[in-house]
């Protein structure tokens, strides 16, 4: 598996828009029971909660168990600690990088490009969760 250091903005961005339609269906799953057994409404505070909660369970999922969500696998990107005896992401990583991935949401993702002024192009969820993403070719 041969694997070049550098993932930019543009990828980063097209994974996570595979990743957020899969992420309606876990919502969806996730919510539609919630609303059931609230006699058709929901709190709002319950919802963001179930939402959020739910969105950090599919991406910590999938980063611990093969460090790609489908979106990372199709655009063949993987992430991986820093830690370079044991590559493999903690559970730790997984809420530091998702807090992370909050926040450049929340500034509508110009954070990443940050990635063109750091000397090693990371982005700031990774350097925040000690983690990188790589290209992986086949």
């Amino acid at each position: 598996m041969d694997k070049t250091p550098y993932v930019g903005p543009f990828i980063r961005v097209i994974a996570s828009i595979y990743d957020s339609v899969l992420l309606i269906g876990v919502w969806a799953a996730v919510l539609y029971p919630a609303v059931l057994i609230n006699g058709g409404s929901i709190n709002p505070i319950l919802f963001w909660t179930l939402v959020i909660f739910s969105s950090w369970v599919f991406f910590a999922t999938f980063w611990m168990k093969g460090g790609q969500t489908l979106g990372m696998t199709a655009w063949k990107v993987k992430l991986v600690s820093n830690d370079v005896s044991n590559p493999k992401i903690t559970l730790n990583q997984t809420i530091l990088r998702f807090v992370a991935n909050l926040g450049i949401v929340a500034l509508f993702g110009m954070p990443l490009f940050l990635i063109y002024t750091d000397e090693k192009k990371l982005a700031v969820n990774d350097i925040f969760s000690k983690t990188k993403l790589i290209k992986v070719k086949n």
